[in-house]
């Protein structure tokens, strides 16, 4: 359903409304927003000091999900759907929370576990067989790129040896060297 904009006559007549009625209707309108549901039980029930143990709880639960994925993979296009699965669990995460530490660790983990563990596998499958899975790794390699350009430069050398890894195996790869180029992705960036 698409957000419609309220109107400043609108906002007006609410912010008019008793407190008591304020209630009612936020009481209404909140759960119908999932992720408002999360990040407010988040900000107001579990407090800011939490982030970190919830990225601890994620990363572990990533760990596993990603060693199951690579125990049980078929193809580059199940583990893909398995790695967009994840990737949703981290944008919930990120969202509820505002975690943008998290959000470059969690996304580094997510191509890195895999690429790992399936190098062999993965370099097995013809590029056509694996260029939508490739095209997935090195957009989600840019975006990571792009979030840390955001963030301080003492949080960077946290980042470096994932970076490192995540850069080897790209250049290490044929295929995703040819679609790194493609897309434009400057994998010196990557270290």
């Amino acid at each position: 359903m698409a957000r419609r904009k309220l109107s400043e006559e609108l906002k007006k007549a609410i912010s008019l409304l008793p407190a008591k009625e304020k209630d009612k209707l936020l009481f209404r309108l909140v759960p119908k927003d999932e992720s408002l549901v999360a990040r407010l039980e988040f900000e107001l029930l579990e407090g800011t000091g939490t982030a970190d143990e919830r990225r601890e709880a994620l990363r572990e639960e990533l760990e596993m999900a990603l060693k199951r994925a690579v125990e049980t993979f078929y193809s580059p296009g199940y583990l893909l759907l398995d790695l967009r699965a994840f990737s949703g669990a981290i944008n919930r995460h990120v969202k509820a929370t505002k975690d943008k530490y998290g959000e470059v660790a969690l996304n580094l983990l997510l191509l890195n576990y895999p690429l790992r563990h399936l190098k062999d596998e993965l370099s097995g499958f013809s590029p056509g067989r694996a260029q939508t899975f490739n095209k997935y790794v090195v957009k989600r390699a840019a975006k990571i790129l792009k979030l840390l350009e955001r963030q301080h430069e003492d949080v960077l050398l946290d980042f470096e040896e994932g970076l490192h890894e995540l850069g080897a195996h790209i250049r290490q790869s044929p295929q995703l060297m040819r679609m790194a180029k493609a897309e434009g992705l400057d994998v010196g960036g990557l270290g």
